[in-house]
């Protein structure tokens, strides 16, 4: 009796994460509600990665990392798979690192998130910007800064929400 409901849990907790990255993605790419700052468009997307990593180990945030980049390839001109693999790298990274040495808190949450988007903004601007466009560094500077203005509070609410589909629907073994 208790491996079914387990299992029912875990259907229902990873198809609301399902749902809310889903519902992220269309907020931060729909035409009328994808905001820019300074030549930056906000990425509410490695917070729900590291917050899934954070909550539920390196394979969760790896997996969703991995569905992540793909609903982001769909959505840009980088070539298909990028993304994919570095938010897959990142949540499988990130998961670990947070087992060994974090604690699921907000601030753990957020500061991985700024480390995926700051990794993600270093490498468009040394493959992109700069090779292809020539473009200098202060101008890739201000375009991460509204990044970051973008993205702080969003993190702070992925974070809530995911920690409490966490807590409803994960079971303590004591």
């Amino acid at each position: 009796m208790f491996h079914i409901r387990s299992q029912r849990n875990a259907v229902w907790k990873y198809g609301s994460y399902a749902l809310l990255m889903l519902g992220l993605f269309l907020l931060q790419s729909s035409r009328g509600t994808g905001l820019r700052l300074w030549g930056g468009a906000w990425n509410m997307l490695p917070f729900f990665v590291a917050s899934a990593a954070l909550l539920e180990g390196p394979y969760v945030g790896g997996s969703f990392g991995f569905a992540c980049g793909l609903l982001l390839a769909v959505n840009t001109t980088v070539l298909e798979g990028l993304s994919a693999l570095l938010l897959t790298v990142f949540g499988v990274l990130f998961g670990l690192f947070g087992a060994y040495y974090l604690r699921p808190v907000l601030l753990s949450a957020l500061t991985g998130g700024l480390v995926c988007m700051g990794t993600q903004a270093v490498l468009r601007y040394l493959f992109l910007e700069m090779l292809v466009y020539g473009a200098h560094i202060t101008m890739a500077l201000k375009q991460f800064a509204g990044e970051l203005v973008l993205a702080v509070l969003p993190g702070v609410l992925i974070w809530l929400v995911m920690e409490a589909i966490h807590r409803r629907f994960t079971e303590e073994n004591t």
